[in-house]
């Protein structure tokens, strides 16, 4: 995911650019902390199954403050939307980077 991001970066600048600017703006519209918007977007990225993400945005959480019991509550958010075996593969990868 790393080398796919820095090339998109490298070959789209300008979009880049505009998809910063846009999830920015939305991460401080309204009046949730940043923890909070990193945790739902962990959940989210654990139903979409993307690990890439799942791992950013608990980077990102942590930083913020973020603890272990609140990440993997966030990623148990989303057996509702997209079945067990998804919050199995997000709990698998939330430790796997947590415990690195």
């Amino acid at each position: 995911m790393h080398r796919t991001l820095e090339d998109f970066k490298a070959r789209f600048p300008d979009a880049w650019g505009a998809y910063e600017a846009l999830r920015d703006t939305l991460d401080r519209e309204g009046p949730l902390d940043k923890k909070t918007v990193e945790l739902i977007k962990i959940g989210i990225a654990a139903a979409q199954e993307h690990e890439g993400s799942l791992i950013a945005h608990i980077s990102q959480a942590r930083k913020a403050g973020a603890t272990p019991e609140e990440i993997y509550q966030a990623v148990l958010q989303s057996t509702g939307l997209a079945g067990f075996s998804v919050a199995l593969h997000g709990i698998r990868s939330a430790r796997a980077y947590m415990e690195h």
